[in-house]
């Protein structure tokens, strides 16, 4: 009697193991594909389901999030940009598989611009250097601003404190009295 013979309908034997996958060719060059507004991230998401290698460079930005609150959330670097290396550079497959592809950005002669290798290690590079400074900040303690709108729009002050939200607090003389107030950055300006 064999191995087979002695196992019944809806025993587990085993996990099937799935193929390796065919290793990738190495990229000459990678191609800049134009994409619409806002579709950079979901573009680049389903590619990648279909393993395909798209990039898109991206940030750490502070956004507005519920009522007060901000939060750092990914946002592309470069607005409606993607690169795909050249052995995926199938434009009408691309389409096919993604939302928001628009097509190639052309160089003067009508050709699909090409990125050397060297540049997109520059941009890999500038992308992590991003990363791990973090969205700059406009003011630092002690720097003197203005409110641009709002109840004390056009009110100058120095900054007291900042936050880790993006937030500031700011020392305003009101009636022979010091009041702290909390701003974000983007309602003020330098003076």
């Amino acid at each position: 009697m064999t191995a087979l013979a002695k196992l019944e309908k809806g025993q587990f034997v085993e996990f099937v193991k799935r193929p390796a996958p065919a290793p990738k060719p190495e990229a000459q060059c990678h191609y800049m594909l134009r994409l619409h507004p806002n579709f950079e991230m979901k573009a680049e998401r389903q590619l990648h389901e279909r393993d395909i290698d798209a990039y898109v460079p991206k940030e750490k930005r502070s956004v507005p999030s519920v009522w007060t609150r901000r939060v750092l959330r990914p946002v592309p670097m470069f607005s409606g940009i993607m690169f795909i290396p050249d052995y995926h550079a199938d434009l009408v497959r691309l389409k096919s598989i993604a939302d928001g592809i628009g097509g190639y950005v052309r160089n003067g002669d009508g050709e699909p611009m090409k990125v050397s290798l060297f540049w997109m290690e520059k941009i890999r590079r500038f992308e992590l250097r991003v990363a791990e400074d973090g969205p700059p900040r406009r003011f630092k303690q002690g720097d003197r601003a203005k409110v641009r709108s709002g109840a004390f729009e056009n009110w100058e002050f120095k900054v007291y404190r900042l936050d880790s939200h993006y937030r500031l607090a700011a020392l305003i003389e009101i009636m022979g009295r010091e009041v702290e107030v909390m701003f974000d950055e983007d309602q003020l300006e330098a003076v």
